[in-house]
């Protein structure tokens, strides 16, 4: 038998299924199974991942269960699992066998990311190989618009730090309050666009790796879609690699 942090053990002697979750956790489907099978005889437990006790203890469920998804399951008799291993722990019919679709999995979420993503892509590479073709006033316009791009979707990836703090409270950046940080790269991707052009696009070059490694560093122990910082590492080369593009372009400008 796995050897479940102390908070889980006690969840077990008062309960016959324990679901671990995060703030971010949605647990409705399996709630309202829960209730219907096991009425007053689950708990849940909630780990906001901006506490580092929290992060522990969710570190050794992982290694002790060998899964990292949430919310995850474990019943006195051992680990259950996730929703489906769920469904199939308590006797429930799969819902797809009724004709209704079964929800989206995590597969299908890492999917649309990568479309998203990858998607995202296209304004950087257009403009930051565009900006080299093109008379004077084409080429001011590629460079004002891959630079615009830039500073929007720093904001985005900052924004990722304030969903996180609605829905936990205690989310910190090294020791920041989630919102705190979350405004720092639109903050500084606005004064980037104040910049002369050519040093504009080298903060925003610079940028980029360093909001990665903000968020590489913050959000080791929280639980994310599969290949999510592997998909984000990607999408910063492709736009460090324009933004260089569309820096050397401006050097070009008479």
């Amino acid at each position: 038998m796995p050897v479940w942090p102390e908070e889980v053990t006690r969840a077990l002697e008062r309960s016959e299924v324990v679901a671990i979750t995060s703030g971010l956790t949605d647990l409705r489907d399996a709630e309202e199974l829960l209730e219907r099978r096991l009425p007053g005889r689950w708990t849940r437990i909630e780990w906001g991942m901006g506490s580092a006790e929290n992060r522990a203890r969710f570190r050794a469920v992982q290694q002790a269960s060998g899964l990292s998804m949430l919310p995850l399951f474990i019943a006195r008799d051992g680990l259950v699992g996730g929703l489906p291993e769920l469904r199939r722990h308590l006797g429930a019919p799969d819902v797809s066998a009724h004709g209704a679709a079964p929800a989206a999995g995590t597969g299908d979420q890492a999917f649309l990311l990568r479309v998203l993503g990858y998607g995202g892509l296209i304004p950087f590479v257009f403009f930051g190989i565009g900006a080299w073709f093109g008379g004077g006033d084409w080429q001011a316009f590629a460079l004002h618009a891959l630079a615009a791009y830039a500073a929007v979707i720093l904001s985005f990836l900052g924004a990722i730090h304030w969903g996180l703090s609605l829905a936990d409270p205690a989310h910190r950046v090294f020791g920041l309050a989630g919102p705190a940080w979350a405004v720092m790269p639109s903050l500084a991707a606005w004064a980037a666009l104040l910049l002369p052009k050519t040093a504009g696009l080298i903060v925003l070059l610079l940028l980029f790796p360093l909001v990665l490694w903000v968020d590489r560093a913050s959000l080791r122990a929280t639980p994310l879609p599969p290949g999510y910082l592997t998909l984000r590492g990607h999408l910063t080369l492709g736009a460090v690699v324009s933004l260089l593009s569309g820096t050397l372009a401006s050097l070009t400008i008479q």
